[in-house]
């Protein structure tokens, strides 16, 4: 009788714990089109990393039937919760992480094909909070509009060929992080995630922020 309990209790905690489980990470979604094209890829979200800058782990799957490519240009990320209180939102800049830990620009994925990726993300919202490992994020359902992309893309392109290419990505972090909010506050744009009066910091505070932000990025 008492092996019976014991097997009802340990059966009830597995079935209670599997949706908590299952729940991890967001749920995939289609792969925002870039330059008007889209494929058979889908996204989703899996877990950050935390902090101002970080790695956002990714998983993307080719549901199509043939080959597909994956580029996390101008993919940015949305925190979960109420917009008026949650931390910023995350844009993905530069290479990324392959499952064998090598930097790519693109990666192509054959039909059936799952891969977990790593993108180098970077704050878009100087006068947020930074985001901790616990916050969950969905996908952007459009890409960082073409000004932008083009703005945030060709300065951390330059800066990476200045500091001696992709693979000085980690040494080059801090100074991308500076040109993104360079960028994104010399003209603002709306995104998915806006808060109602979204640049109601003044121009002071968020250039204060900023400071504090990159130093903490820098002595880390």
């Amino acid at each position: 009788m008492k092996r019976s309990l014991r097997l009802f209790a340990l059966t009830a905690i597995c079935l209670m714990l599997a949706p908590l489980s299952a729940s991890a990470g967001g749920k995939f979604v289609p792969l925002p089109a870039e330059n008007g094209k889209s494929n058979k890829l889908k996204i989703r979200f899996v877990r950050y990393t935390g902090g101002s800058t970080g790695k956002m782990v990714i998983e993307v799957r080719n549901t199509g039937k043939s080959s597909a490519k994956f580029s996390a240009k101008g993919l940015f990320f949305v925190p979960n919760g109420n917009a008026e209180s949650a931390p910023q939102r995350l844009g993905a800049a530069g290479p990324f992480d392959d499952p064998q830990g090598q930097r790519q620009e693109k990666l192509t994925l054959k039909p059936g094909q799952k891969s977990t990726l790593k993108l180098q993300v970077f704050c878009l919202d100087s006068h947020r909070s930074s985001p901790g490992k616990s916050q969950g994020f969905s996908v952007a359902k459009k890409r960082l509009p073409k000004e932008l992309q083009r703005g945030i893309a060709g300065g951390a392109k330059g800066i990476l060929k200045k500091n001696k290419g992709k693979m000085s990505f980690d040494r080059s972090n801090s100074e991308i992080q500076g040109h993104v909010w360079k960028t994104r506050n010399k003209k603002w744009i709306k995104l998915q995630g806006e808060r109602k009066s979204e640049k109601s910091s003044s121009g002071n505070r968020r250039n204060r922020i900023q400071r504090q932000m990159l130093n903490n990025s820098l002595s880390n």
